[in-house]
């Protein structure tokens, strides 16, 4: 029980620090530990929803503090009414007549909703571009700890986690090779943070206006990240991080800023140095390792993750991964047009797999909707074709929107974090096809908190007086520790 207090914690010092960016970066920094702790804790239910206790808990003591004022109302945002429509729907679905239970579907309320909440209290407390770049470097700084820890796990070998977690080996124990869990819940888990914050931290390297030490913090994080990508094995997160740094260098390249091109080579250049590095160093430590460990595989000896990566250079790795998903698409679209209840789908399901096939009828949808690792695909199952919809509008209107911010913002912090979040929303788009990035964490608070970032840039760019956004002075002293409310 130790560990369900955690969340309960982080909330109260929320709470303490009020509304300041520090809040974000302490949610933040327990999202990048949350799914260490559902491993330590044996997926404790307390913890498993312990960033939505958080988030959750701070948006309904500042909905409460709002009512009190009388100063209650929906902030003006961008497509706000379509995500209240969405919200509203999602509710509707509760009433699926092909709905697995009660318990299934009101727990996939925190795929569906929880993080949400997000998108309108970053806004809220990002209001200068002081605090745009001090958040971006307090996040590239929280993501070198998941990337550490993969780095050291995975020299370490299996005994580095399976000697912590009983879990971590039902986690691990299909794959072909030893991945390290870094702070995740799952093998693999440290290149999600990198593929959410490497386009964040070049940010950084590329602006004028960030202090030469904010500048150091992003090299360091950009070759830690690019070993967590090495190995952990994941290829749609390398490939997601690769097309979001693209579509930044473009966008302000397309500005007549060639700055932006010069970071990603400098980001491809140390990538190939951290991988000549990982070979040399970690390899073999990593491979002394397994090869004792008693409890891995014999495939585990024969076959190393940092070999990988390479397969991204193979044709047949896009021409036959994630093959048949239009085919379930199209098949669950004809079958159950408005959803087949909520629940179905996601990380929940197999925990609420025997009350889903509690009854004859839930069981027989259960198997007949199939399998399928496509965020669409099981948006369908839980939402239906309306949900789906307005998920996929949502989704393409953060990336058109930033898009154009990238382009017309005349505030260089505000134009690269813009194109940043850009790439990052093309990049969740495109592996969606296959993957589900919003149906579980880090990847769904992000991307809500994220697009909470665009709306407030937009907010500053529009507020921003005209020509003082180039003449302004550069941050002096970025502090990333939280400081308690006056």
């Amino acid at each position: 029980m130790t560990y369900a207090v955690l969340p309960f914690l982080v909330l109260a010092l929320c709470l303490w620090l009020g509304r300041r960016t520090s809040t974000l970066i302490v949610i933040f920094a327990y999202l990048s530990v949350e799914g260490f702790l559902k491993l330590l804790s044996n997926y404790n239910p307390v913890v498993h929803v312990g960033i939505d206790v958080v988030v959750l808990g701070v948006a309904a003591w500042w909905a409460l503090e709002a009512v009190l004022v009388q100063r209650t109302g929906i902030p003006r945002l961008p497509w706000v009414r379509l995500i209240g429509i969405f919200a509203i729907w999602v509710l509707l679905e509760l009433a699926n007549p092909y709905s697995p239970g009660v318990l299934p579907s009101v727990a996939s309320l925190k795929t569906h909703l929880a993080a949400i909440p997000l998108y309108f209290m970053v806004p809220a407390l990002v209001k200068d571009r002081r605090e745009v770049v001090r958040l971006l470097l307090a996040l590239t700084l929280i993501a070198c700890m998941p990337y550490a820890a993969a780095l050291a796990q995975y020299a370490l070998g299996p005994a580095s986690v399976l000697d912590l977690s009983q879990r971590a080996w039902e986690n691990v124990s299909y794959y072909h090779e030893w991945r390290p869990f870094g702070t995740s819940a799952v093998a693999g888990g440290a290149s999600v943070m990198a593929f959410l914050f490497t386009p964040l931290a070049l940010v950084l390297l590329l602006l004028r206006e960030v202090p030469p030490k904010a500048r150091v913090v992003a090299l360091i994080s950009l070759v830690l990240g690019a070993g967590a990508f090495i190995v952990s094995g994941v290829r749609q997160t390398t490939l997601g991080a690769l097309l979001a740094m693209l579509v930044l260098a473009g966008l302000l390249a397309s500005r007549g800023r060639s700055r932006g091109v010069v970071a990603l080579v400098t980001v491809l250049v140390l990538s190939v140095g951290t991988y000549l590095a990982v070979e040399a160093v970690l390899r073999p430590l990593s491979t002394e390792a397994v090869s004792t460990d008693p409890r891995s595989p014999d495939i585990w000896r024969r076959q190393d993750v940092t070999e990988r990566i390479l397969t991204l250079a193979q044709r047949g790795t896009y021409l036959q991964s994630r093959a048949g998903a239009l085919q379930v698409i199209t098949y669950r679209a004809t079958r159950f047009p408005f959803g087949a209840g909520l629940g179905r789908t996601g990380s929940g399901a197999g925990t609420l797999l025997n009350q889903i096939r509690s009854t004859p009828q839930s069981a027989r949808i259960q198997q007949e909707i199939l399998w399928a690792d496509n965020y669409y695909a099981d948006m369908i199952v839980e939402t239906g074709i309306p949900g789906v919809v307005m998920m996929f509008v949502v989704m393409a209107g953060f990336l058109v929107g930033s898009a154009r911010l990238a382009r017309s913002a005349g505030d260089p912090v505000v134009a690269a974090a813009a194109a940043s979040l850009a790439g990052v929303f093309l990049a969740f788009l495109v592996i969606s096809w296959g993957s589900q990035p919003l149906q579980g964490n880090p990847t769904l608070a992000a991307f809500w908190a994220f697009a909470g970032l665009f709306a407030a840039l937009q907010r500053m760019e529009a507020n921003a007086p005209a020509g003082d956004a180039e003449a302004a002075p550069p941050p002096a002293e970025l502090r990333v520790l939280p400081q308690p409310a006056r």
